[in-house]
């Protein structure tokens, strides 16, 4: 088989934090977003792949760095939205390939699922996904036969008895001509139904983060740090031997960590980073390449993207830091650990049975924060 991954776009959620660029090139835990797919695709022996994007020279390397695993074949997106992009690659979805959303990171599993169920019933078939609220993702309407009786791309409101659309298809000809003559993806797919067609949800009911808002990137650190067994210290690393590693934690190369800074894993301290004398570095945060973390510093659960800088005796926590943003010295994230508004998917813990929402600020690309301020939760800085 092969594969048509939708690559372009920032994404209106995650503009600020992008700068323009696309989101499926956002590092997590030194990796894009992409890589995530493409490794899933590699784990199920699809090694051709039509990468659509409205940007082609921005994954100039990617292709680069799997170019001996994976035949690439990078097109300009033809049109606008999701339908415009899907056109871009119609022969290939038309023929089968499959469908898969770049921001979506998920286990290989559940493509294995679904390629599986594809073939058992050689019908299309997309991935659905169990979600209190599906504004955000697209609503699917599942029979009690595993039959998809509706689609709303674009739901306003919260739908009982729906499921999520999980971002990865495999289609047919036939709905491909009804996305081109509609030119919606949603209208398509509801008109092949009512005129007698058949679509089969796979249900998946296992890691599924869809990249669309800041706090997604923390979900996906959690994840992602959460399956290190080990810690991995690039030879080329400079570890004051007065600093505390408490692993697992991965730190790359050419990385400084200076004199009493506590690292406490799972965490992950990219290439070229510089963590300061006596800053506490505690799990669940991803510190992308170049980035600067002052002296007294404390980070947790957060996300700081490359070439950012944080001032002394600062403190972030389930934050996410923009690249080549700035962080004064003794800038405070006032944390809210209570149930959040509704439609804020956070970083969620349970204790004693209730579930509690956890979130810190967003600072955007190129941002600054002046020294002394104390950011509120939620707060958005671009």
């Amino acid at each position: 088989m092969e594969a048509v991954v939708l690559a372009g776009g920032a994404g209106k959620g995650l503009k600020a934090i992008t700068g323009g660029k696309p989101k499926t090139l956002i590092p997590i835990a030194g990796k894009y977003v992409i890589e995530y797919v493409i490794d899933v695709l590699l784990e199920n022996n699809i090694d051709n792949v039509v990468l659509v994007t409205d940007k082609p020279s921005d994954f100039e390397d990617i292709t680069v760095k799997y170019g001996g695993k994976i035949k690439f074949d990078i097109r300009k997106q033809r049109r606008a939205e999701v339908v415009g992009a899907i056109l871009t690659a119609e022969d290939e979805l038309s023929e089968g390939a499959v469908l898969f959303y770049g921001d979506t990171i998920v286990k290989s599993d559940a493509l294995r699922m679904l390629i599986n169920t594809y073939f058992e019933f050689n019908e299309p078939i997309i991935l659905v996904v169990p979600e209190e609220d599906v504004r955000l993702y697209g609503a699917v309407k599942v029979s009690d036969e595993g039959l998809v009786r509706g689609f709303i791309e674009k739901p306003k409101e919260s739908l009982e008895g729906h499921y999520a659309y999980g971002g990865i298809a495999i289609l047919n000809r036939e709905l491909i001509e009804l996305m081109r003559s509609f030119n919606s993806l949603d209208k398509a797919i509801n008109y092949y139904i009512d005129r007698g067609g058949r679509i089969r949800a796979a249900i998946w009911g296992g890691l599924w983060i869809d990249i669309g808002y800041p706090w997604n990137l923390l979900e996906a650190i959690y994840h992602v740090l959460n399956e290190l067994r080990e810690s991995k210290i690039a030879s080329k690393a400079n570890i004051s031997s007065k600093a505390i590693i408490e692993g697992p934690v991965i730190i790359e190369e050419g990385a400084f960590i200076d004199h009493n800074a506590i690292i406490r894993g799972p965490a992950y301290i990219g290439k070229n980073v510089m963590v300061g004398a006596n800053a506490f570095i505690r799990p669940y945060t991803s510190i992308e390449l170049e980035s600067s973390i002052g002296s007294y510093v404390e980070l947790v659960w957060s996300s700081i993207q490359p070439y950012a800088t944080i001032g002394r005796a600062s403190f972030l926590g389930y934050s996410v830091v923009g690249s080549k943003a700035v962080i004064e010295p003794y800038v405070y994230t006032k944390l809210l650990v209570e149930p959040e508004r509704i439609g804020i998917k956070a970083i969620k813990e349970y204790k004693r049975r209730r579930e509690y929402f956890k979130i810190g600020s967003f600072i955007g690309y190129k941002a600054r924060v002046k020294s002394y301020l104390t950011l509120e939760p939620g707060t958005l800085i671009s």
